[in-house]
């Protein structure tokens, strides 16, 4: 086993330095209440402790299929937005009765967090769990044991490695509940197949796998169009609430790791792409969202935006115009600047969101067209899906020899613009039959639910020096190595999951004035206290300075929140809390805006170096072949429709696919689009 030579980073960054001031106070407020709340029990005067499961909304849950068929999205979504009382202000902790929510008797699921002990005690736990990994984190980077050590591959430890996982997971097969095509459970075990190849490609530097890795990414943001062009198509719903969970899902874990590990956004590549295609299906829904269910204005709508990104990334220079303020000069993650690395990153995607936006629209045509197909004579049946297989392969053969088998950079030039042809093979290919639809692989389905998570810990709990070397427990054995730290990252990013949605649930209630309250004063705690840590810093104040300032934050803490238990309200210190912290953020945002702006910018252009995917003639290709799935209402870009016609028989209306849908979506006939 080769040793990587790192370097190791002292405790004075003011991001760690505020990190460890944050999560440290929480754990000093958490210990100082768990003492008094065990010194209560032991008194008789406290309840027995009931364990916590935070509530499931995730945006995996909110898949369009489920409202389809008229299936709430899952026990924990009929529930989201029952809660009606004062989140702020509340009296007492709200848990659910456990009688009617089939969980275990001292199971309760988290709620907003309320003015009660109970409440603010579990949000304490939760700070000071996540605080406690990312400390880990630091030191597995900093502190290490054993020093990291170099990455090695071998092809056939690689493939044998992938080859037990696949045999395993075979053996964790289940039924589905829904059978609809891309139904949750398939999406969950998609992501998480590819997850799985995704981290061990960078664990051993598989380079020869490096293809197909592309094509998963891309399958990744093709499911961010999908999933939230299918929550905004159903739900309807644009509010601040939604909008905000989004964000703290996508971001919050990331903007920690930044902070304790002085790294930049673009690092952690996959955020800054699901979060910009987030906001652009927010954006293209949101505008003129009362066409959004009629016929063709939404298909338009789905054209401009393909026309608008085509113009932007495939014709050149354009980019470089709408870009423009990001830097070049040479970062963590970016050896040739913000805009360059963008640009790369995003080029090799710009179509993935909008191709799973017009899939998303298409889903129920889709839907009628197996459901019609699945109820004729087998022979006519077999003949229309045969035909549409036999396309699928012969496209799936030419794809691959011709632009799959080509080297890395040569095949980045084309992958944008060709993805869709395996991504729309596999969906028709892994739903073509009801009883392949009926069926998942529970182990990868587990792994799909914690992709972000175990994406970004990657980097520092299992591999380390942001993903270069690999973290070292037992040394001069590889293999036994690799089964204890893959044992303990996976247990890790499974609890950041649970503690990530968790303090969602806690800190973004679903009324949006509560939800905005708590937000403010989020911003301005952590401002104040990142302007106590810069201060830290300035004066090269040590370890010791760092605590007895985290412990006096703590016990200020602990004072405040024993105020508002005890009144049950946060009404006496609101006001004036609000104001001095606000103050104090207000102050460190400025300094360090105008720290930002002062900052020396490189003049030099980096963008015109190489490697980014423009390419005008296909991207004209990749727009009539975007268009004719649009207009044609195939998700399969017309193959289908012609399958049909093989068949002699109709393809589905768009009113005999829509229609119960649209009436679920608009209960009242009158609202309902015709």
């Amino acid at each position: 086993m080769e040793y990587y030579h790192h370097q190791v980073h002292a405790f004075d960054e003011v991001g760690t330095t505020f990190a460890f001031i944050t999560f440290g106070a929480a754990f000093m407020i958490w210990i100082i209440m768990s003492v008094k709340n065990r010194s209560h029990r032991h008194n008789g005067s406290q309840q027995q402790g009931r364990n916590y499961e935070p509530v499931d909304t995730s945006e995996e849950s909110e898949m369009l299929h489920q409202a389809r068929d008229g299936e709430p999205d899952s026990d924990r979504e009929r529930h989201r937005g029952d809660h009606k009382g004062d989140i702020v202000e509340g009296k007492g902790a709200r848990i659910q009765n456990s009688a009617k929510s089939n969980v275990p008797e001292k199971t309760a699921k988290i709620e907003p967090v309320t003015c009660t002990f109970d409440s603010i005690l579990l949000l304490m736990n939760y700070l000071s769990q996540f605080g406690g990994i990312l400390i880990y984190s630091w030191f597995c980077e900093n502190r290490p044991l054993f020093d990291h050590a170099n990455k090695h591959y071998s092809r056939d430890i690689f493939w044998f490695i992938t080859l037990v996982y696949a045999a395993f997971a075979l053996t964790t097969i289940k039924s589905n509940k829904d059978t609809s095509i891309l139904n949750r459970d398939q999406t969950e075990e998609w992501k998480g197949w590819m997850q799985f190849l995704f981290l061990i490609y960078h664990y051993f530097h598989a380079k020869e796998v490096y293809n197909s890795i592309r094509v998963f990414i891309s399958c990744y943001v093709w499911m961010t169009g999908f999933g939230n062009f299918s929550f905004f198509y159903i739900k309807r719903d644009f509010g601040f609430v939604r909008f905000w969970q989004m964000m703290w899902r996508l971001n919050f874990l990331v903007f920690w790791l930044i902070m304790v590990h002085g790294n930049t956004f673009i690092l952690y590549y996959i955020n800054p792409l699901h979060t910009f295609y987030f906001l652009m299906v927010y954006a293209a829904m949101y505008i003129f969202s009362s066409c959004n269910h009629d016929k063709y204005p939404v298909r338009w709508k789905l054209m401009v935006l393909a026309l608008v990104i085509f113009f932007v990334w495939d014709v050149p220079g354009v980019f470089q115009i709408v870009w423009g303020f990001l830097s070049s000069n040479p970062i963590i993650g970016a050896t040739n600047g913000t805009l360059h690395e963008w640009h790369f990153r995003s080029g090799l995607d710009h179509y993935s969101a909008v191709f799973g936006m017009a899939f998303a629209l298409n889903h129920p045509m889709a839907s009628a067209w197996l459901k019609a197909t699945e109820k004729l004579p087998m022979k006519t049946q077999w003949l229309m899906k045969g035909f549409v297989i036999c396309v699928i392969g012969v496209i799936m053969s030419v794809w691959i020899s011709q632009v799959f088998m080509l080297p890395k950079f040569e095949y980045n030039d084309h992958h944008p613009y060709l993805f869709w042809i395996p991504l729309t093979s596999y969906i028709f290919l892994r739903n073509c039959t009801l009883t392949l639809r009926s069926y998942h692989l529970s182990l990868l389905t587990k792994m799909g639910k914690i992709t972000l998570e175990t994406y970004l810990m990657q980097h520092h709990i299992w591999l380390t020096t942001n993903a270069k070397s690999l973290l070292v427990f037992i040394p001069n054995s590889p293999l036994c190595n690799f089964f204890f730290v893959s044992l303990l990252y996976l247990l890790i990013s499974h609890r950041l999951f649970r503690l990530t949605v968790g303090l969602r649930a806690m800190l973004i209630p679903p009324d949006t004035n509560a939800a905005q309250i708590l937000l403010a004063a989020m911003v301005t705690t952590l401002s104040s206290i990142y302007g106590v840590a810069k201060i830290v810093c300035t004066v090269n104040g040590g370890p010791a300075v760092v605590i007895l300032v985290t412990a006096a934050i703590g016990v200020t803490g602990y004072y405040l929140l024993n105020i508002i238990i005890r009144e049950g309200s946060t009404q006496s210190i609101k006001n004036a809390y609000l104001i001095s912290t606000g103050c104090i953020g207000g102050v460190v945002i400025i300094c360090s805006l105008v720290e930002w702006i002062l900052a020396p910018t490189a003049n030099a252009n980096n963008d015109h170096i190489g490697g980014v995917a423009v390419n005008i003639g296909l991207g004209i290709m990749i727009l009539i072949v975007f268009s004719l799935g649009v207009l044609s209402m195939d998700s399969y870009h017309g193959i289908t429709v012609a399958g049909s016609l093989l068949g002699w028989q109709e393809y589905p209306t768009w009113e005999e696919a829509y229609s119960n849908l649209h009436h679920k979506i608009f209960p009242s006939k009158n609202s309902a689009p015709v």
